[in-house]
């Protein structure tokens, strides 16, 4: 399967230009799936200390107006993170494989919610039920951790070991000035023997605060594959769901996932 990382600025200015490049890649590159960042139609919420509830529920229903619309003009799956209201209309932020001009699957909703300058995220929605069996698709097999669940290993192996053979990162993270998110991608997928792949926002979201790209592919070997950039914002890889399951029987999955 081939899978698409994109950094993605969610400015309306920026759309039309670049979903015409992002189609262009996807096609030239035949990729199956484009994997989005965290929440990507709407600008980034959370950078605001006070929750807003109109403005959620205009992200909530951007995103369900505009995604088959993207899917569409894409001509790929899609795969990513969105607002919802659950059934009992409080906030979540849920992942979703959106596929054949439908949301086919929204099997995590994030659990991990930071609560700091430019990431108020645990005031604007609450956590929610993380996935535990992987989502199959085209015979390969995802996981999802969104954004700060990279770190949380725990859930990532858990998905490991009931067969994820792909871990899907869509995140919003800043320019720190360091490739921590790089290294952090890398040593998970050393540790849970999957890919991990992981699209970013890239662009200015106030004043001193930007989001700094670097969308990452890496291996289940921890080979890092793709990282993106600003002249070369899109990059697509190949995953293969035997080399994942080869991977897990050796050093060092094998030491901490006996049965």
């Amino acid at each position: 399967m081939r899978v698409t990382i994109a950094n993605w600025d969610p400015r309306p200015e920026a759309r039309a230009a670049q979903t015409e490049a992002l189609a262009a890649h996807a096609a030239a590159e035949r990729s199956d799936l484009v994997l989005l960042p965290e929440m990507p139609l709407s600008l980034w919420l959370a950078i605001s200390p006070e929750r807003d509830a109109a403005l959620w529920q205009q992200s909530v229903s951007d995103h369900e107006s505009s995604l088959d619309e993207l899917g569409k003009q894409l001509g790929t799956g899609l795969a990513g993170s969105r607002p919802v209201l659950n059934a009992t209309d409080q906030p979540r932020n849920r992942a979703f494989l959106w596929r054949e001009n439908r949301i086919a699957a929204e099997p995590h909703e994030k659990a991990a919610l930071p609560e700091e300058d430019g990431y108020w995220e645990s005031r604007w929605y609450g956590a929610g039920e993380q996935q535990t069996a992987p989502l199959d698709w085209n015979g390969v097999r995802f996981g999802f951790a969104i954004c700060t669940e990279l770190w949380d290993w725990a859930h990532a192996c858990r998905l490991s070991q009931a067969g994820a053979e792909v871990l899907l990162v869509p995140r919003a993270t800043p320019d720190v000035g360091s490739d921590i998110w790089i290294s952090g991608a890398s040593a998970l997928a050393v540790r849970s023997g999957c890919y991990v792949l992981s699209s970013n926002f890239a662009y200015p979201a106030a004043d001193g605060f930007a989001f700094e790209g670097l969308s990452v592919a890496v291996d289940p070997d921890g080979e890092v594959l793709a990282v993106t950039s600003e002249e070369q914002p899109f990059a697509t890889v190949s995953v293969s769901a035997s080399a994942a399951r080869d991977a897990k029987a050796t050093y060092p999955r094998y030491v901490f996932d006996k049965k």
